[in-house]
This record gives C-alpha cells, structure tokens and sequence, in this order.
C-alpha cells in the first residue's frame, strides 16, 4: 500500500506519488491523518485544532465535501465479515 496526503491524494487520485516526499501523521483523537509538509503546514498556521476543522479547512470552496474523509482509510480493514449480507430492508431494489 502506497502512503499518500489525504489531501493531494484527493486532487489527483491517480498522481504520480513522490517516495521522497515527506509526510507527516497528524494526530486527532483516534483518527490519524496522513498529511504532506506543505498541507500540514497550512493546517498549523490555520490553528486547526479538531478534526472537524481541518475537514473544514480542506473543505471545497463550492459544494459540501472535504478532500479529507471521514474514516481512515484503513478503517475497514481486519474487521472480520460484513454486518450484513445486503441492502438495508427498506432499500428498494433498482
């Protein structure tokens, strides 16, 4: 598995990805962020504090999303089966 920022990872997916580069896991409780120099830089200066706000922060300037995801990317991984098997009772099938 490649280590990439969460945030350029976000604006190009398939980018050529920079062994040399330093990143930086920033701390926010439980959920660790893998961040390049220069976007942990910005999230420092900017005084983000909570992960909420650097979701803010790195949040599209239209639109609602974050280039940072809510869960780890990793955040599946090892937890055994699946709760269930398929859709929801109340989905309907398309």
């Amino acid at each position: 598995m490649e280590h990439r920022c969460e945030v350029c990872a976000s604006f190009r997916p398939r980018g050529a990805v920079d062994p040399a580069r330093e990143l930086l896991e920033v701390c926010f409780g439980e959920r660790r962020v893998l961040l390049c120099r220069g976007h942990a830089g910005i999230a420092r200066n900017s005084q983000v504090s909570s992960f909420d706000e650097l979701r803010t922060l790195y949040a599209e300037s239209i639109g609602q999303r974050s280039f940072i995801a809510r869960r780890a990317h990793n955040a599946g991984e090892g937890a055994g089966a699946p709760r269930s098997a398929g859709r929801r009772a109340g989905d309907q099938a398309r």
